[in-house]
């Protein structure tokens, strides 16, 4: 399982967004589940949580842990494919902090360990370009502490 997800593109922002969907990723975060296993936790048709888990699986969202046989049938596990999920900043076009912004400048509130996930992937995404690729990023990183009142 990865570390980070970073949806990249409307579709499988659109297939994540769905509550029950997300309730299902939350209960295969502990452990790998089968569509039958979610059914019975949920006292729902096991088609329509097969449904939601295709769907998930055709947008990278999910994938198969392992399969196991059972009385003839193959049984499919899932699992999450990374252990946070977000979304890219220019999924949806979101505008600069201000006019006077670079337009690719945008200003994210991350807890501790959400940070090390995205300095992680910034690493690997890094690691994993050619030499000809000419992206690059600059990260203003502000410590913070949020105090509720």
């Amino acid at each position: 399982m990865k570390n980070l997800l970073v949806i990249k593109d409307l579709e499988q922002l659109k297939s994540i967004s769905d509550p029950f969907r997300m309730k299902l990723l939350a209960m295969m975060s502990e452990e790998a589940k089968t569509g039958q296993m979610l059914a019975d936790e949920l006292e729902l048709p096991r088609a329509k949580v097969h449904y939601h888990l295709s769907q998930l699986l055709k947008h990278g969202i999910i994938t198969i842990s392992h399969t196991a046989e059972k009385k003839s049938i193959l049984q499919k596990f899932y699992i999450p494919s990374a252990k946070h999920i977000i979304a890219d900043m220019n999924i949806l076009n979101y505008k600069p902090l201000s006019e006077h912004s670079d337009p690719h400048v945008y200003q994210l509130k991350l807890n501790d360990y959400s940070f090390n996930a995205l300095k992680e992937y910034l690493k690997n995404l890094n690691n994993e370009e050619n030499d000809t690729d000419t992206s690059s990023y600059l990260i203003n990183i502000v410590k913070t502490e949020d105090k509720l009142i």
